[in-house]
């Protein structure tokens, strides 16, 4: 086998992650050049003309407009809800629920987490968690340990389905659609086949979230395994309604309204016989804490700034009508899909080509329902207009880094899709997953997991390894000769594993308890669980699929 034409290919993903491991380079410049990279290879080896790679690029960036939209309109909500103390409202209104540091951190670094994931996602849920478990009185470094533990199992549905609908994006051209078929019924059964594999190993992440703490703060596992029953019980409050809520609605709102129906259910079993504890645990005395676990925000101190005359339920308001919306116009019962769909600006043909992108606004849930709901928040909560802007210029600032970094990660990947477009040779993606399937064959169920871990681990993002590993997976499935929506569906699973080892996450939520610095020790501890997480998934969809097979 020639090994050449598979080391050029890999060379653009290769120099993006050695920049962002090695260099700690952030996105924001790691994807530029790895987007030069790709194109100037494209161009030299592939021949690709240069009219293409502008046009690829262009459709690269379009799309990738279309996920900003709704990163526009998440982060836009997040911020209105800073200002207003509807965030320090809902913390306090949960964790009054209970005094047992394990039951609490079930609540903020599971439930709360999977919520914001569902809601907003792109790094934001942990690196808001977190703060909210110091000013309770946790140790910073297990505050961020066990946030980013939690922030696994959502984050496949994270941002309102973004990492399916929008990771997968580039694979919509090449997916072999049944008669009749489209790509949204297709992306339902991958955003499926994630569901049950998140059901069968992330209702054990609220028990190894706990098991860890209680590792970490009084070096046994035995006091975090005492509350087995509400760890479990959580795992399956939020896990099971996730699944069924991508198998029977949508890929977009599973987090979303999984959480949302999880919330409640736990808050109002904790208080029975069989999930409290029978004991009231806590942490060590302060002055017994190891000079790591805590920075330049001392623990209970400063991060609680709660506006007394906001009330839970109104604090809740603006995600109850996002939740809502977003369930109307998803349901075909109603008939409104087809409406928001119809109003569709493409481009066709970019600069004489046959590659075409477009933008449907309306659909686009970042537009409706966020973008709406985010203006009425100030009315809603008695945000004065002065705070308002400044939550918008904040939302802004957040989203500059975020979009360079995926406008070129799109760019990146549409050139090397299209690089065999004009050219003999096989493009990029097509070379690396002839490489992988003759080196790895079927046993690609354990291994496609991994690779999306690699990706999030990466690029700090699901929705980014999906995009640059999404069209990879399928193009090595279909070497191999296995069935494409599963492999994609582990691909998925993977990079949400991987979102809780991704350094860009960890150096955001060290940064907001003052710990940065801390990086590989948030690694070590997290990294054996991430693993765990990808290996598991990838056992359970390689059996799915074969006990699916054998019956049918």
């Amino acid at each position: 086998m020639d090994w050449l034409p598979v080391i050029l290919a890999a060379l653009p993903i290769a120099i993006v992650g050695s920049l962002m491991v090695f260099l700690s380079w952030p996105a924001k410049w790691a994807m530029p050049i790895g987007w030069a990279t790709a194109a100037s290879i494209a161009a030299f080896w592939w021949n690709m003309p240069v009219r293409w790679i502008a046009a690829s690029t262009i459709a690269g960036f379009i799309n990738a407009l279309n996920i900003l939209l709704i990163v526009l309109g998440a982060l836009m909500i997040l911020q209105m809800l800073r200002k207003s103390g509807a965030l320090e409202a809902i913390s306090i209104s949960l964790s009054s629920v209970s005094k047992d540091r394990r039951i609490q951190v079930i609540i903020i670094a599971w439930l709360m987490v999977s919520f914001l994931e569902g809601a907003a996602g792109f790094g934001t849920p942990a690196a808001i968690a977190a703060p909210l478990l110091v000013g309770l009185g946790f140790p910073p470094l297990v505050a961020v340990i066990c946030t980013l533990i939690g922030d696994s199992t959502a984050v496949t549905f994270g941002a309102v389905g973004v990492p399916i609908w929008g990771g997968f994006e580039p694979v919509r051209d090449l997916v072999r659609l049944p008669p009749g078929g489209t790509f949204a019924d297709f992306l339902r059964i991958v955003g499926s086949f994630s569901a049950i594999l998140h059901l069968a190993v992330g209702i054990f992440i609220p028990l190894i979230i706990v098991t860890t703490m209680t590792r970490i703060t009084a070096g046994s596992f035995r006091q975090g395994l005492q509350v087995w029953p509400a760890a479990l019980f959580a795992g399956i409050a939020f896990a099971f309604p996730q699944a069924l809520i991508a198998g029977l609605v949508s890929f977009e709102i599973p987090a979303l309204l999984g959480a949302l129906v999880a919330l409640p259910i736990f808050l109002f079993a904790v208080p029975s016989r069989f999930l409290a504890p029978r004991q009231i645990w806590d942490f060590p005395s302060h002055d017994r804490w190891p000079k790591e676990w805590e920075g330049e925000i001392t623990a209970g101190h400063g991060a609680m700034t709660r506006n007394k005359h906001l009330s839970p339920w109104k604090a809740w308001l603006p995600y109850a009508v996002v939740g809502a919306v977003l369930t109307l116009t998803r349901l075909e019962f109603f008939g409104l899909t087809p409406i928001l769909r119809s109003i569709t600006i493409t481009w066709s043909n970019i600069l004489g080509t046959n590659v075409n992108e477009g933008i449907s606004p309306l659909y686009n849930p970042g537009i409706v329902p966020f973008l709406l709901v985010a203006l009425v928040i100030p009315l809603m909560h008695g945000i004065d207009r002065r705070e308002a802007i400044q939550a918008v210029r904040e939302t802004i600032k957040m989203i500059g880094p975020a979009a360079i970094a995926l406008f070129f990660a799109l760019g990146m990947v549409y050139v090397m899709i299209h690089s065999g477009s004009t050219s003999p040779r096989n493009s990029m993606l097509l070379v690396m997953a002839e490489a992988a399937a003759r080196t790895v064959g079927g046993i690609w169920y354990v291994a496609a997991p991994f690779v999306g871990v690699l990706g999030s681990f990466i690029s700090g993002s699901n929705t980014v390894s999906n995009i640059m590993f999404g069209v990879f997976q399928l193009s090595t499935a279909e070497q191999i000769g296995l069935p494409v929506a599963p492999i994609l569906a582990l691909q998925a699973v993977g990079g949400a594993a991987g979102n809780m080892i991704a350094i860009h996450n960890i150096v955001a939520v060290l940064t907001t308890v003052g710990l940065l610095g801390k990086e590989g020790i948030v690694i070590r501890k997290n990294l054996p669980v991430a693993l765990f997480y990808a290996l598991a998934s990838g056992l359970v969809g390689w059996m799915l699929v074969s006990v699916c097979a054998v019956s049918s």
